[in-house]
């Protein structure tokens, strides 16, 4: 097998310069970047596992995760996942430095990237706000060689990364789907969620629209934002069922506001009459499923999402191998009483 000082001598360049494209750190020209690249896949060259995990082990390797939101329950068993897999592979070198924010704040979590970057982190993992600051962070840290992987949530870029997470504009689908087959005929549907800065909530709205005008007479009458905060969540649905007495449905398309949503419902008395389908299965939404109040909820594997984020890195940075496809989709369940 070709070796890295004849894939240096193929390039014109140095061996160290091979060791950094390889390893995905520090600055190389584009041009020369391609080429090595390009140089090692006609060759066939893969680089050995056990060789880089005891360069690892002796200098280390940073990958650094990013959580906003971090105290919303759906991202407890995320963070567990990520925290797991983290300490088995730090028997290898594979180090993690923690950004577990509060809130949605963009500003503080490009504060955050800019961190882990002057760190020397070699990749992040992120669940990224869709606001233009966090963006150009994370455009600069892919133009820089490191390695991206959204968590959760996308955002939209050209720029090579990788996208672990449910397929969100299906699970909107799904939702609409749902409500089509359990809730009274015409459907006046309500729909909750946090706010436009995660990307993957406007296409789980999208979806969820979409498949609703296939079903006769059916129709979204009122939206409300709740910033995934049960507070504002509770404050604004009561808002929205007093000016749309006709609501049928509720559609809660993001888990944070859940217990606001549901105590606005038992507050008005109309928990009984109003058909509920939610994402995620947090405690308080369990806890709504067993009192009737939500009728079904939609699953997205937060677990099995995080260790596949934590196990890219490690392919990546330690393994040698890049991501076999652009999004790792993990499927989104329907889930009832009878099997939370």
């Amino acid at each position: 097998m070709i070796t890295i000082k004849q894939i240096a001598e193929l390039c014109g360049v140095s061996r160290g310069t091979v060791d950094r494209v390889i390893n995905g750190r520090g600055k190389v020209k584009e041009e020369k970047r391609r080429l090595i690249l390009k140089t090692m896949e006609e060759f066939g060259y893969r680089p050995n596992p056990a060789a880089r995990a005891l360069v690892t082990q002796q200098r280390g390797i940073l990958v650094g995760v990013v959580i906003s939101a971090s105290e919303i329950d759906f991202f407890e068993p995320v963070i567990a996942a990520l925290k797991k897999s983290a300490d088995y592979y730090q028997r290898v070198g594979l180090l993690v430095r923690w950004k577990l924010l509060k809130g949605y704040h963009a500003e503080e979590q490009a504060d955050a990237i800019a961190a882990l970057r002057k760190a020397g982190a070699t990749a992040i993992i992120i669940n990224p706000i869709s606001e233009p600051a966090v963006l150009q962070a994370l455009e600069d840290c892919i133009q820089g060689g490191i390695f991206v992987i959204a968590l959760n949530n996308d955002f939209a870029s050209k720029a090579s990364h990788v996208y672990v997470g449910s397929d969100y504009t299906a699970g909107g689908r799904t939702a609409a789907a749902l409500l089509e087959k359990i809730a009274p005929q015409p459907i006046r549907a309500g729909i909750a969620y946090s706010g436009a800065r995660m990307l993957g909530h406007i296409h789980r709205i999208d979806g969820f629209r979409a498949r609703l005008e296939k079903v006769p007479d059916a129709m979204v009458v009122a939206v409300s934002k709740n910033d995934d905060d049960p507070i504002k969540a509770y404050d604004e649905t009561l808002e929205m069922l007093a000016a749309h007495p006709e609501i049928n449905a509720i559609f809660i398309a993001t888990s944070g506001g859940a217990r606001g949503v549901c105590q606005a419902l038992v507050k008005k008395h109309c928990e009984d009459r109003i058909t509920v389908v939610s994402f995620d299965t947090i405690p308080a939404i369990q806890e709504a499923m067993q009192k009737g109040i939500i009728d079904a909820a939609i699953y997205q594997h937060p677990r099995r999402q995080g260790q596949i984020a934590m196990q890219l890195a490690y392919d990546h940075l330690i393994g040698g191998s890049d991501p076999m496809r652009e999004q790792y989709l993990v499927q989104n369940e329907i889930r009832l009483t009878e099997n939370l």
